[in-house]
């Protein structure tokens, strides 16, 4: 009895301690068969050696710390030899069979890291023994230690070797004080249900913050492309911007050309001056000029929407105003593109 008490307390605080891991740790449930031989104990007067079979359902409550529902069962043979020197009388007919039936629950404690493929282990276990033999058919209870090592052999499969002695209270098949313990070797091999958990990945580390890139330098603009420039003394008299009847002629051409253009967007009409007079006066002057052609092309099929008038005045010369000559150059209107289609 000190001894199932003293494995009760090797437990109790096994099971508490798996209890406070917090590790992510594969905790499905598994079930598994084993086999192997069974050595029972000298003074249950049977043969030295049997096989053992068993089968086994439990899961890990932590990294290290497994619990399983054992089934187990081993049958040896009586000697009678043994059973002579014993004093025991054997009836008629008697079998020779001696079987023992267990179940138990077992705790085992594995070393080393979960990951590791192969894990040494220690057990200790508690559980009812049945017996099934001419001298009786009773229970009692058991006691189990050992030693063994876990090996994975994929991520469902695990193949597991042990040594574990048993203490047996049998009192009943012979008189004993001391109760009986058996040796059993096994080799077990279980497979997991469900998949296994997987570690959680560390956050990947923040993007650094990045400013933002500067925005594009704005395309500068084209210069206007210049498709006509009348001389302003063509299209009209001195200080006026009233259209000459020479003029009709050069601008008739111009808006033959420019009203079917739909490839062009927008046309600059720009009116230039020369130096003669004010600055304001010929500012107004070449303004009024340029409407009075843009207002010549509207009229001769050129879309108002297409046309920008602009005044220059003496802003712009083409030569310096220092001779008439050069004062003539001065004096213009000029049709330019400033937008196409693409």
């Amino acid at each position: 009895m000190k001894r199932i008490l003293l494995a009760v307390l090797f437990l109790g605080p096994t099971l508490v301690s798996a209890q406070s891991e917090d590790r992510v740790f594969d905790d499905r449930w598994y079930a598994g068969v084993m086999g192997g031989v069974a050595r029972p104990g000298d003074d249950r007067l049977t043969e030295s050696t049997t096989p053992y079979f068993g089968a086994y359902f439990g899961r890990f409550f932590s990294p290290n710390f497994s619990l399983d529902l054992t089934l187990d069962t081993y049958s040896a043979d009586f000697e009678r030899r043994e059973l002579a020197s014993a004093g025991i009388t054997t009836p008629a007919g008697f079998s020779r069979d001696f079987d023992i039936y267990g179940y138990g629950l077992t705790g085992r404690y594995h070393f080393g890291d979960m990951d590791n493929r192969h894990r040494p282990y220690g057990l200790v276990g508690l559980g009812i023994a049945e017996h099934d033999n001419f001298l009786d058919e009773g229970r009692d209870m058991y006691v189990s230690w050992g030693v063994g090592i876990q090996s994975k052999l994929g991520e469902n499969v695990r193949l597991r070797t042990q040594l574990e002695g048993r203490y047996d209270n049998d009192r009943a098949t012979r008189n004993s004080d001391n109760g009986f313990v058996d040796m059993i070797a096994s080799v077990g091999l279980s497979f997991s249900f469900g998949e296994p958990p997987r570690q959680p990945q560390p956050a990947p580390p923040a993007e650094p913050v990045r400013p933002a890139p500067p925005p594009p330098a704005p395309r500068p603009k084209p210069e206007p492309e210049v498709m006509f420039e009348f001389d302003s003394t063509v299209l009209f008299d001195f200080d006026s911007s009233a259209l000459r009847d020479e003029a009709r002629a050069e601008l008739n051409r111009a808006a033959d050309i420019l009203a079917p253009r739909d490839d062009i967007i927008l046309i600059e009409v720009a009116g230039h001056t020369d130096s003669i007079g004010t600055e304001e006066y010929n500012q107004d002057l070449s303004v009024r000029r340029a409407q009075a052609v843009a207002d010549y092309l509207v009229q001769n099929g050129v879309s108002r929407d297409r046309l920008r008038v602009v005044g220059f005045g003496e802003t712009r010369p083409k030569a310096p105003n220092d001779t008439p000559a050069n004062r003539q150059l001065n004096r213009r209107v000029v049709l330019s593109i400033l937008d196409r289609a693409n």
